[in-house]
């Protein structure tokens, strides 16, 4: 009994200790940075045709979602879809919230990359950005809408191509450092009669180094044209780690499927984000396991009618 009864006031001692830790804590004391989410929110779309044929659809392309800035800084800019995280809120609910309101949708699927916290990348103070992944499927897309918002003047589809045009490694004992040069456009088709397409540019440079059988990459912007802050090196970021998750495992291309699709969808959702074409019937061979053919049929443009498939879900959650 008396042992319990100094256990006790132990506790009792230690948790009052706590309390006027806390009384007399001051958080002023230190520097504290604003948070921030900014979201690479990536589709798979057509694009626009001047004269349409009834006998072909356009061809497709992998898309990536900006906004045009209304407001300083980088007014008249492009940047990607984001905005600060309010108190009470996780980063995972502030990038919710703010694509909601670019896209009218939560159903995309998202997927949390890395954190850019440079000094000096924002202008208007010490602000650190945690990006995200986002993939919209043709479902989400006819459900919700685009509209821009807050400090946002317009928000626009872009065709993005990623490039790697140089790259080099060295050694030295046990690391290894490798510097990779990418050149990324971003292209957005005229919206109405008159008006010229808009291109972004920009030049990243990636820095790897292997050490000690693990890897760190950080990247830097060389050369950015009509992209605000620092988004042009968030971008091929997001970018990057997209064709990685897809290399170890195909089912994030399930992402920008819609409900049923072909196997033709399915195989060129796989080419468009890993940049390489791949041969029908290996594709097939490949990738069968991961769907379920149905008995319904779906028309592409004045093709013969095409099986329709669905997510083999005894593969998925296995």
């Amino acid at each position: 009994m008396r042992q319990t009864n100094e256990n006790h006031l132990t506790q009792a001692s230690e948790k009052h200790a706590d309390w006027q830790f806390l009384e007399d804590y001051d958080m002023n004391r230190y520097d504290r940075p604003s948070i921030a989410a900014d979201i690479a929110v990536f589709s798979i779309g057509r694009k626009m045709m001047a004269e349409p044929d009834y006998r072909r659809l356009p061809a497709k392309s992998l898309r990536l979602l900006m906004i045009r800035r209304a407001r300083q800084p980088f007014c008249g800019e492009w940047a990607l879809p984001g905005g600060f995280m309010h108190r009470g809120e996780t980063i995972q609910e502030t990038a919710r919230r703010e694509l909601k309101e670019e896209t009218g949708t939560d159903k995309a699927y998202m997927e949390l990359c890395d954190v850019f916290s440079d000094s000096g990348r924002d202008p208007r103070g010490w602000i650190i950005s945690q990006s995200f992944l986002a993939v919209l499927n043709e479902d989400d897309l006819a459900n919700g809408r685009l509209e821009a918002s807050g400090d946002a003047g317009e928000a626009r589809w872009f065709d993005i191509t990623v490039d790697k045009t140089s790259g080099n490694r060295q050694e030295r004992a046990n690391q290894i450092t490798c510097d990779n040069d990418y050149r990324l456009l971003l292209e957005s088709d005229s919206i109405s009669d008159g008006e010229r397409a808009i291109l972004l540019r920009a030049v990243i440079r990636e820095h790897i180094v292997y050490s000690d059988y693990h890897e760190i990459a950080t990247y830097e912007v060389v050369d950015s044209q009509g992209i605000a802050f620092d988004h042009a090196k968030i971008i091929v970021s997001v970018f990057n780690r997209l064709r990685q998750m897809l290399a170890l495992d195909v089912r994030i291309a399930f992402d920008f499927m819609p409900a049923c699709f072909t196997m033709t969808d399915f195989q060129e959702a796989v080419e468009l984000i890993s940049g390489q074409a791949m041969i029908k019937a290996n594709f097939r061979r490949k990738f069968s396991e991961y769907v379920t053919e149905t008995d319904r049929m779906i028309q592409n443009g004045g093709h013969r009618p095409a099986k329709a498939f669905v997510r083999n879900l005894d593969r998925f959650y296995q």
